[in-house]
């Protein structure tokens, strides 16, 4: 049975606006650790990445050793996103010279850096907050459902709709 506190599944391309920053968790055996990384392409339910690929941690996602979980909080739009998904990396120079952009120049040499790869987050499920853009937005939204004591009304909450 459907939660009726919770709004309609909704895809990625609707909750995000490129460019946005993930911060991309894995957990390796029972290490935690999280970095900030900028979405280079969203296509579907996949996310990719540009990263060094000679990292402990992306070797440990190259291995299949780390779980990944990626959060995005846009405050441009006052949405919030936590996401699981399959981690891959991908050395295919095509790939990478489309993704190439002027920003990764500042971590890399350039697109035929040795170090450079692509990281692939398949996004399988996960969890949105989308609440009115902008600070009065957001501030009469609650004062709305302080009103009227209904607090689902400060914006919507559901699950991110994927193809899997």
């Amino acid at each position: 049975m459907p939660d009726p506190t919770r709004d309609a599944p909704k895809p990625l391309s609707e909750l995000l606006e490129r460019p946005f920053f993930v911060m991309l968790m894995t957990m390796i055996g029972d290490e935690h650790s999280s970095r900030p990384l900028t979405c280079v392409e969203l296509d579907g339910d996949r996310l990719s990445f540009l990263i060094d690929q000679t990292t402990d941690w992306a070797r440990a996602v190259a291995d299949g050793r780390a779980v990944v979980h990626a959060t995005v909080a846009d405050e441009r739009h006052n949405t919030w996103l936590a996401l699981n998904g399959n981690a891959s990396i991908s050395r295919d120079r095509a790939e990478i010279d489309r993704l190439w952009n002027p920003g990764a120049s500042a971590y890399f040499q350039d697109q035929n850096d040795p170090s450079l790869a692509v990281l692939r987050l398949d996004v399988s499920d996960g969890e949105y907050w989308d609440g009115p853009s902008g600070r009065i937005g957001m501030a009469l939204h609650m004062l709305k459902a302080k009103l009227s004591d209904h607090p689902e009304e400060v914006g919507e909450q559901g699950s991110v709709q994927t193809s899997r």
